[in-house]
């Protein structure tokens, strides 16, 4: 393990030391959209964009590679059915983990971005918030959706069945925000370990109690056990990083500018996120155990894919959080990286899908049939995600809506319509038809928000020059 002692770096100011009038807002504008020369501030945060966006995506890599072992291991030696439980009830935390984000993550990199005291205030009340909507979620989620896969947790134990689903869904949303903070602090080292940690986990707790009649839950505890012990280790560990220590007080100055932004950034990233959790949980509600198998195996492959755009796009969005950033040039970066990735794996998969067949078996067939599909849908979302990730960090806020609105609306409206059914066209098919569909549309949308917003924004600055009292934002 990396030593966790901090390093020593001058403090970073935060969104509370920038200038609250209406020249330090243009300044601060300006600056982020002006590209530099080699050797300049700009090129440092490249460096520091293309060294976070490179420490993801091998972790997604390597989160990816341990997830096809665990599900390679499972197909072979459990039955399809219990498989589909335990991936039904890991699909769960996910979507209740999302829900109970409350926009977190982002807010943390906006507004605890280094050491000083106000930073720790914020992530604690960050933390406390995490718990509470944890526990509130879980216990929403599990009675109001009802999940068949739920009966895992209740013939185990009705309270112990689920004080387990809200502690994993507790530890995982823990994860998140302290991935965050590590960001913010440029120790993606810690980030990477974290995740090598979580994916070897998972395949060495794989053999234990292949017998017992609760194989089901234990596959569960085994696919997200991991990840919720790694968040609150993290959350025991962090300080080590920062200098500092869990506290609640004082109020910082940035308190109510930080809870606003959470708040908004929560409802896009609830629209969002919202086809990422929602669609897998719309299909373990309308198929049955065995089809939701071969629906996870395809979605495991597609979200690990996936990951890498939303990785890149933290990474943009903890660099450009930063004062100094040049949003501008890291943004042409990003999408580069990003839609190349996206287009590399979209042509792996389209040769490579018969390989799904061969490794899992003919009962995944219609694994290797929706994914080439789906993966194709992972250029328009590149371009989502990181012209949303430009939207927040420069506070547009209706362009954030618009975008995240739309990416909500074209996947899961079609898919509550074509995913119910047995008919030809429906079930998984319906599944990926909407998924692709949808995300071109949103692609296409962002695009445009995206140019008017900086046609906005570029006039707001030109008025500004000429008229030193007008406001940009």
């Amino acid at each position: 393990m990396t030593d966790l002692q901090p390093t020593v770096e001058p403090t970073l100011p935060g969104p509370a030391d920038v200038a609250q009038t209406p020249a330090g807002r243009r300044a601060a504008l300006r600056a982020r959209f002006r590209t530099r020369a080699a050797g300049s501030p700009a090129a440092a945060g490249h460096r520091h964009l293309l060294t976070g966006s490179s420490v993801l995506v091998i972790g997604a890599a390597v989160q990816g590679l341990g997830g096809m072992v665990f599900s390679l291991l499972v197909a072979q030696g459990d039955t399809k059915a219990d498989f589909g439980d335990a991936s039904a009830l890991f699909t769960s935390v996910l979507f209740v983990t999302y829900l109970a984000g409350l926009g977190l993550p982002v807010a943390l990199a906006r507004y605890a971005p280094d050491r000083s005291v106000s930073s720790h205030v914020v992530f604690a009340w960050g933390a406390v918030a995490t718990a509470l909507a944890s526990v509130v979620a879980a216990a929403g989620y599990l009675g109001i959706v009802h999940p068949k896969a739920a009966g895992v947790l209740w013939d185990w134990n009705p309270v112990g069945g689920f004080v387990l689903f809200a502690l994993i869904v507790m530890g995982s949303a823990f994860s998140l925000i302290v991935d965050v903070r590590c960001m913010t602090m440029r120790r993606w080292n810690l980030v990477l370990a974290r995740i090598v940690l979580v994916a070897v986990a998972k395949v060495v707790l794989l053999p234990i109690g292949h017998d017992s009649v609760h194989r089901p839950l234990l596959l569960f505890v085994f696919l997200g056990g991991p990840v919720a012990v790694s968040g609150f280790a993290g959350l025991a560990l962090v300080n080590r990083i920062t200098g500092g220590r869990h506290q609640l007080a004082p109020t910082p100055p940035t308190a109510r500018a930080a809870t606003r932004y959470s708040l908004i950034n929560y409802l896009s990233t609830l629209a969002y996120q919202a086809p990422y959790f929602a669609l897998p949980v719309i299909v373990l509600v309308h198929v049955d155990n065995a089809t939701n198998s071969s629906f996870y195996v395809a979605w495991g492959i597609v979200a690990i894919a996936f990951y890498v755009p939303s990785a890149i796009g933290q990474a943009l969005l903890a660099e450009g959080g930063k004062d100094g950033a040049h949003v501008r040039s890291q943004m042409h970066l990003a999408m580069a990286l990003a839609v190349g990735l996206m287009a590399l794996g979209t042509v792996v998969t389209f040769l490579g899908k018969g390989i799904v067949v061969a490794a899992y078996g003919d009962d995944y067939r219609d694994s290797a049939h929706i994914l080439p599909a789906m993966m194709l849908a992972g250029i328009p979302w590149a371009m989502s995600s990181l012209y949303l990730t430009e939207a927040r960090v420069m506070h547009r806020h209706a362009s954030t809506v618009i975008i995240t609105a739309t990416l909500t609306a074209a996947i899961i409206l079609p898919a509550l319509v074509l995913v119910p059914g047995d008919g030809p066209g429906h079930g998984l098919d319906g599944a990926s038809r909407a998924w692709l569909v949808g995300n071109v549309i949103a692609a296409a949308v962002a695009t445009v928000v995206t140019a008017v917003g900086r046609r906005t924004s570029a006039g707001r600055l030109a008025a500004a020059e000429l008229d030193p009292l007008l406001p940009v934002s």
